[in-house]
């Protein structure tokens, strides 16, 4: 169920957070200038890519263009636990444990686990992402974070009582089971 037909939709949202929408759309516009009404050759889907390419800043940008259209990658993100504690300054200090792993798989589905090493969203909120009313309001604090294969603990400080908290909590990445990414916090 994580690999299914609206894959390219997924990329191209976790491709817009990283490299901004401004980048994206640049790219895009190149490609379309330089391919509209040609005959052969004609492109390719490497034009394109590298035309993401030029608009990727970073090596870590380079890496995740490779992971999104060159690799078939599968991310499995999973947050185990939170708990916050109130600081001496009134503050909160809350602590996820997540396990993260990163693979790849070949043409015929077989996938082997590959080294993960990259920034992804670890947030804090007041109601779960992605049910209800949910909206900028219940947005305590969310930043990418080195995230490391295996399991770690990230801790975040925060001024609010958090309820929730997650991994890649929006769903960018092509996740085995995206429904495990967000917990609730206990005290």
């Amino acid at each position: 169920g994580y690999v299914h037909y609206r894959k390219g939709a997924v990329v191209m949202y976790l491709l817009q957070e990283r490299i901004g929408e401004a980048a994206v759309n640049r790219a895009l516009a190149r490609f379309i200038q330089t391919w509209k009404f040609k005959g052969a050759p004609y492109h390719r889907s490497v034009d394109l890519i590298a035309e993401f390419r030029k608009e990727a800043k970073t090596s870590e940008d380079q890496a995740l263009i490779t992971d999104l259209f060159e690799r078939i990658t599968i991310y499995d993100l999973k947050a185990t636990d939170a708990k916050s504690v109130k600081t001496a300054d009134g503050n909160w200090q809350t602590s996820i444990t997540v396990e993260t792993k990163k693979y790849y798989a070949n043409g015929k589905g077989v996938e082997k686990e590959a080294p993960l090493a990259d920034p992804l969203e670890v947030g804090l909120f007041t109601a779960r992402p992605g049910i209800g009313a949910f909206g900028a309001k219940d947005v305590i604090s969310i930043a990418r974070q080195p995230v490391k294969g295996g399991k770690q603990i990230i801790v975040i400080k925060s001024k609010k009582k958090p309820d929730f908290a997650g991994i890649d909590p929006y769903n960018f990445y092509i996740d085995r089971n995206s429904d495990d990414n967000v917990i609730e916090v206990t005290s």
